[in-house]
């Protein structure tokens, strides 16, 4: 067994961890210098933070090493003995040397040109200059410039030289079927270990990281740029389409057609009440027999019997719908009023802008917040977009301590851990703006072993822990009716998207399939209507809870404010590369620059009938109106220009 090749200190295997330790260790070096020579930037930044960050930024490393070495890797653990051919070697070394000098490069070069845009370099820099021809110019002065940074880099290249030499690998002779065997486990092993490196993450919930993962520690979305690096951003936007700028109206003008700056309401004295949203996983509005009496002239009574006696205490809407189809999309959409256009949000280049979500607002006014989610801690990345809203902490499994209650797939039944949150509320200080994400009700669906014969009806899967979640929301109020806190308590009920429907047409309709209840609630209020003609969506919530509040400062908010009667209505959203947008009697289907169809939305529930050909003049405004939205909502992504500016 001596002669096995595994248990040579300087076997190939061990010589690969530390090639690519040293290029991790270097990148680590890299962030370090990008923070001395930009720390004029970075404002109150202490040592323990600094340190925060660097340690956060180690899964980005690793993330882009590997990304970067996965050639060399490969080549390193194929079960093959050409792999200690001489010249197969030189090969390997010098793609390992060229590949991660330009990924130190390209970190290098950032650590001046993030003074020229206050985030890291990512894909989108090559399309926004793919024209100009001065690049290598410019780049070249740079360098001159800034020598130090250029000697820098040299420096860090003869390291990959020298230490790449420091362990040398020995052609060991063993049996075939031992080299074989055991090579071949190995490389199994070598690429799941690489591959959950490049996600990030072991756990099934997990996501691979993007760049706005990097928002889960920072302060401020400024220090992003220092978790991330610059190899990183640019992997993760290679297949991100970046925004185009758009000209239809100059700016004097679209700020008369459309703006998302809401002014508050400086007449009344804000209320300081507390806030609470809830957002239900998948709960579609076809669900609930409240919003749908009867299908194709037959009674129904639905899956949600709570959920609909709540929509009959509260304020709701016919007309509701959600911005995205994805769990990460309703995030920024509910909490922040930033919907998910073209591409996710937090998925996008854009997603550290500076913004401004409801709990930082609130927070302002002295509320306490906090986001709860049953999931492991970093799930979905929802740590870091709640983070960069503004929530003062993030509350997931990690924090419940119970493993008890883990579903063995997504994480805490819906059940206790609302229960949890109930009595997690009940020690905020007042005021507090909490909300929670649910989970029970995802794929595969799986239900507590304890209801199996509670839940039985449904025609699909998803209607047993539909009625299961439904459940675990009546329990909840009926724990957090009890308290003090209770009836001084805005309740917003949402769902985070649709589902596809298999049974009924009208949901699967374009606008159909993101329809999703939201219902206003507050016990003894008098929020008990219905609008069966306003259009409400996900990115009107902020707002409208803002204006319930009477919150009396400007704001920045893609929604509208439904308790401000001068403030047009609308809904938008995104899917198969055509952007859906419904105002007034009309939805309008666009590619961005045309339009392509129009409907009359409320006769013609399924738009099967394209008005296009009809010179509808209420269209052609509708469609200017889309125009307007769609140039702010491009050009303040691009100039991160998502928040009041001072005066």
């Amino acid at each position: 067994m001596k002669n096995i090749f595994l248990l040579k200190a300087n076997n190939i295997y061990t010589m690969t961890i530390w090639r690519l330790f040293v290029v991790l260790a270097l990148f680590s070096i890299s962030r370090f210098l990008f923070y001395i020579f930009n720390q004029s930037y970075f404002t109150g930044m202490s040592a323990s933070h600094l340190f925060t960050l660097m340690g956060s930024g180690i899964k980005f490393d690793l993330t882009a090493v590997l990304y970067t070495n996965i050639i060399f890797i490969v080549m390193m653990v194929v079960p093959f003995r050409f792999r200690y051919n001489r010249i197969y070697q030189l090969v390997a070394k010098w793609l390992f040397i060229i590949t991660n000098s330009l990924a130190l490069l390209v970190n290098v070069v950032d650590i001046v040109y993030f003074r020229y845009t206050m985030r890291r370099t990512d894909f989108g820099f090559v399309t926004e200059f793919q024209g100009d021809d001065n690049k290598s110019k410019i780049f070249g002065t740079a360098l001159l410039q800034n020598w130090y940074l250029t000697l820098l880099f040299i420096l860090m290249v003869f390291l990959l030289f020298k230490l790449y030499g420091k362990v040398k690998e020995s052609r060991v002779i063993s049996s075939r079927w031992t080299y074989y065997s055991v090579s071949t486990i190995i490389m199994g092993l070598s690429f799941w270990l690489t591959i959950c490196g490049m996600r990030g993450g072991f756990g099934m919930s997990t996501r691979p990281i993007t760049i706005g993962n990097a928002g889960a520690n920072v302060n401020q979305p400024i220090e992003t740029a220092i978790v991330l690096n610059t190899p990183f951003s640019i992997y993760r936007t290679l297949s991100r389409s970046t925004f185009k700028r758009i000209n239809y109206f100059p700016e004097n003008k679209i700020e008369t057609i459309y703006s998302p700056i809401h002014q508050g309401n400086d007449s009344a004295s804000f209320q300081k009440m507390n806030v609470v949203i809830l957002i239900l996983e998948s709960f579609s509005k076809e669900h609930s027999g409240y919003f749908n009496k009867q299908f194709n002239g037959v009674p129904y009574k639905g899956y949600t019997p709570f959920l609909d006696s709540l929509a009959q205490q509260g304020k709701t809407w016919v007309y509701s719908y959600a911005n995205g189809s994805k769990s990460i999309d309703a995030i920024p959409s509910v909490l922040g009023s930033v919907p998910s256009l073209v591409q996710p949000f937090v998925l996008s280049r854009y997603s550290l802008n500076k913004m401004n979500g409801l709990p930082a607002l609130l927070h302002k006014e002295g509320y306490s917040t906090a986001f709860f989610h049953g999931a492991p801690n970093g799930s979905m990345g929802f740590d870091a977009i709640t983070n960069m809203l503004g929530f003062d902490k993030y509350v997931g499994k990690n924090e419940y301590h119970n493993d008890a209650d883990f579903d063995g797939y997504w994480g805490i039944r819906d059940e206790p851990f609302l229960q949890f949150f109930a009595h997690s509320m009940d020690k905020m200080p007042k005021p507090f703006m909490a909300s929670v994400f649910t989970l029970s009700s995802h794929h595969p669906y799986k239900l507590d072993p304890k209801y199996e014969s509670v839940f039985k009806g449904g025609t699909m899967p998803v209607h047993r822990v539909v009625q299961y979640s439904d459940y675990a929301l009546k329990e909840f109020f009926q724990t957090v009716s009890k308290t003090s806190w209770f009836k001084n308590t805005l309740f917003v009920i949402t769902a985070d998207h649709s589902l596809p429907s298999s049974e009924h047409a009208e949901y699967k309709s374009p606008m159909g399939v993101f329809s999703i209840p939201i219902i206003f609630y507050q016990s003894g209020s008098d929020l008990h209507s219905i609008d069966s003609t306003t259009v409400m969506q996900q990115i009107d919530i902020m707002p409208t809870v803002l204006g319930y509040l009477k919150y009396d400062k400007p704001y920045f908010a893609y929604g509208r404010n439904h308790f401000n009667a001068s403030e047009q209505p609308f809904i938008s959203n995104y899917t198969n590369g055509v952007y859906q947008y419904v105002e007034g009697e009309y939805a309008i289907h666009s590619d961005g620059e045309k339009l392509l169809a129009v409907y009359d939305y409320r006769q013609d529930k399924l738009l099967t009938t394209n008005l296009i050909n009809k010179s509808i003049p209420d269209a052609q405004v509708v469609f200017e109106h889309f125009k307007a939205y769609l140039q702010q909502y491009n050009n303040r992504m691009i100039d991160n220009k998502m928040v009041v500016q001072p005066k």
